[in-house]
């Protein structure tokens, strides 16, 4: 079974969360004009208990899991959004966690949990899970991505100060979720960290970046090789023009296997615009390239998912106090015709606007996606936020959108160039890359 196996055409499966009005955020839109950036709307999930939905939180993530078995069929689980970990309170009610920088808001966070969660897309209902087995630490700004029917955590941030740098695996194939930590080689890795990213390129390389030590950003990069037993890390040194050392950015990997890195915080606590994409040759070799377009803002503790060749930025913050200006809280790089859009225009300088203070106001229109440390996650052409922080008020509200325009982009068209492989053939499944027992 193929790691992303069920994911592309994933809309047709699951109509119970999309809007049943006329006019509504997931109608066709009406012109080329309108269609730079989808727009977003709360979701009305089901929770039967309290203890199902995972309730206001940030520093969370949300992993997209493809269907399991044939549509139609008895075994048949359609796509899957697990939610895992993250800070459920604030100074005052609950331990810290980390430093104060650490929230984007100019709070401290605490609270920090190992629930998961898991928001059925077909039914649109919450349900928290219970796995068994060996489940990590509480923690937040952890790292999170799917290798086929599985997710993996590392990393990240708990009451006690730095998890450490352990695999977790969370199986969903049995009947019963299962927690497993992965046995990996006992030379160098990334070790603990916060704030970085992780990601799977192109079904078979785990890739983590950047992210803090507890001491100082970090701009390093580690690969895991999937199809190689046993797993070892191995410390990537990309050529081309590499990102700065920060923590806070987002990665998201095309279905090609080009991996898109896009803003964080830098070592001076500055937000960056850039975005840079990250591809493995068929010689082996890594290299970086600066992102074609203008973006429309920099930001970090923001979140960013692909749908076809179109990178879906949403929300994040600029320092404390300061969250990304309205009309460019959500923005779309169009990696097949390298520009940046937002809610205006598409993007031919940076924008130099109002940004949002943290009290209310502003067009209520981008008051949805203002907001930072939420998480998102893509199934087909529809993309998933969960929760975040704005101002003082953590959030637990789930937001979809649709990409009408991500069919008419195709990354082989892409003005980022495709990453030429000789592996993207191998298939991944949890029985070759995951020794679960």
């Amino acid at each position: 079974m193929e790691a992303d196996a069920g994911l592309d055409g994933a809309a047709e499966q699951h109509q119970s969360p999309l809007p049943q009005q006329h006019q509504d955020p997931l109608s066709p839109p009406s012109s080329l004009e309108t269609r730079h950036v989808p727009s977003y709307r709360v979701v009305n999930a089901v929770i039967e208990t309290k203890e199902d939905g995972p309730g206001p939180r940030c520093g969370h993530t949300l992993t997209a899991v493809a269907a399991v078995g044939e549509k139609g069929s008895a075994g048949f689980i359609g796509p899957r959004l697990i939610l895992f970990g993250g800070a459920t309170t604030h100074e005052g009610n609950s331990h810290t966690v980390g430093p104060p920088a650490s929230s984007g808001a100019g709070i401290r966070l605490g609270g920090a949990t190992a629930d998961v969660h898991c928001y059925d897309i077909q039914s649109n209902k919450w349900t928290r899970l219970t796995p068994v087995g060996d489940p990590p630490s509480p923690r937040a700004s952890h790292a999170a991505t799917a290798v086929g029917n599985t997710v993996v955590i590392q990393g990240g941030m708990g009451p006690a100060g730095l998890s450490t740098g352990d695999l977790h695996v969370l199986d969903l194939s049995p009947s019963r979720p299962r927690w497993h930590r992965l046995d990996v080689g006992q030379g160098p890795g990334p070790g603990p960290r916060y704030s970085h990213v992780m990601s799977l390129v192109p079904q078979r390389y785990l890739l983590l970046i950047s992210g803090s030590d507890g001491t100082h950003p970090l701009a390093d990069v580690w690969a895991l090789d999937t199809a190689a037993k046993p797993y070892e890390w191995h410390k990537v040194e990309p050529e081309g023009d590499v990102p700065p050392p920060c923590m806070y950015a987002t990665a998201s990997a095309r279905s090609d296997g080009l991996l898109l890195f896009c803003g964080g915080r830098d070592a001076t606590s500055v937000p960056l615009a850039t975005a840079y994409g990250l591809a493995k040759h068929s010689d082996g070799r890594w290299e970086w390239a600066v992102a074609p377009g203008v973006s429309p803002s920099p930001r970090y503790q923001h979140a960013a998912v692909f749908v076809n060749a179109r990178l879906h930025v949403s929300g994040g913050a600029l320092g404390v106090d300061r969250m990304v200006e309205d009309a460019s809280s959500v923005a779309v790089l169009d990696t097949a015709a390298g520009v940046w859009c937002d809610r205006r225009s598409v993007v031919t300088s940076a924008r130099t606007g109002r940004f949002s203070a943290d009290a209310a106001g502003g067009d209520a229109s981008c008051e949805l996606t203002r907001r930072c440390r939420h998480a998102a996650a893509a199934v087909g052409d529809l993309i998933f936020i969960y929760g975040g922080l704005r101002g003082g008020l953590l959030l637990d509200d789930l937001l979809i959108a649709k990409d009408f325009a991500a069919a008419e982009t195709t990354a082989a068209e892409g003005a980022i160039p495709s990453p030429v492989h000789g592996d993207t053939s191998i298939d991944i499944s949890t029985e070759n890359t995951f020794t679960l027992g």
